[in-house]
């Protein structure tokens, strides 16, 4: 009878330590997953302006605007696209950058109406959010073929930018329209892609008629509570049991010096034999 019930007690001193590491571990993992942290980023000032088809002698600091038109002779209604910048270095580095929206405040849609424009209560237009992938300064700096000017200029007039990461489809004055880039802004947090920024742009420009949307721009209109922001949530980061190892072994090694004593125990204890042959 003390043998099955040696063999028992073994069986359970291997089991139930496992067991309570496997579900302190898994735990662990909901609870990290859990602990997120928020933070809200505005741009730098000098990094949020808007440049003009063809205009390589202006670009708009106030407001952010996102135009498509017909003209291509530095006057209105021509293509323009909004350009803007986050700096990711106040974020805490080792995180994992769980969601990011950019946040823009419509302060104006219009159409043009041959002389002037025109306010509108709505517009229906696509803006698009693309990444930017070559590096630019700023005021007085960045044109419609100039990036830095007059060192750099961009590989394509207009700049240069990945394929959309996001859109919106529909524009009301007074109103916050968001745009999901997280994907942008872990790549840029994680260090795997440069941060340049975004452009934002009319997915048609060219528009025979011309419109127009005009975003809050830091102190533009109203206080810089409606400015731009980008909000970023960040997670724990990516679980990796290689650091419980040491706990993992001392385990093992717990269990296998309890193994071992039960079954020495059990053979002081049984009368030695000798075989016949």
């Amino acid at each position: 009878m003390m043998a099955p019930l040696a063999l028992r007690l073994s069986r359970s001193l291997v089991a139930i330590p496992l067991t309570l590491l496997f579900f302190a571990s898994f735990a662990g993992a909901v609870t990290q997953s859990r602990a997120t942290e928020t933070y809200v980023i505005q741009p730098c000032l000098s990094t949020n302006i808007s440049i003009m088809r063809d205009n390589n002698h202006a670009s708009v600091e106030q407001p952010s605007v996102v135009t498509s038109g017909f003209r291509n002779d530095t006057r209105q209604p021509s293509d323009e696209r909004a350009l803007l910048e986050f700096d990711l270095s106040s974020l805490p580095k080792g995180r994992r950058a769980v969601t990011a929206t950019l946040s823009l405040y419509c302060i104006g849609a219009y159409r043009w109406n041959k002389t002037e424009w025109v306010m509108l209560p709505s517009l229906s237009r696509i803006v698009e959010v693309h990444r930017v992938t070559t590096d630019w300064l700023g005021w007085s700096f960045t044109y419609w073929d100039s990036a830095t000017y007059p060192d750099a200029p961009w590989n394509t007039p207009g700049g240069d930018f990945a394929p959309a990461t996001a859109s919106v489809n529909f524009e009301v004055p007074s109103q916050w329209n968001q745009w999901i880039v997280t994907e942008d802004v872990r790549g840029w947090y994680e260090g795997t892609q440069p941060n340049y920024g975004w452009l934002l742009k009319d997915a048609n420009e060219g528009s025979p008629e011309g419109v127009k949307v005009e975003y809050m721009n830091w102190f533009y209109v109203f206080g810089v509570e409606y400015s731009p922001r980008l909000v970023v949530e960040l997670g724990a980061p990516v679980l990796s049991y290689f650091p419980s190892m040491p706990l993992l072994l001392l385990t093992y090694a717990a269990v296998f010096a309890v193994v071992l004593c039960l079954r020495l125990s059990r053979t002081r204890g049984q009368p030695s034999r000798i075989e016949e042959f």
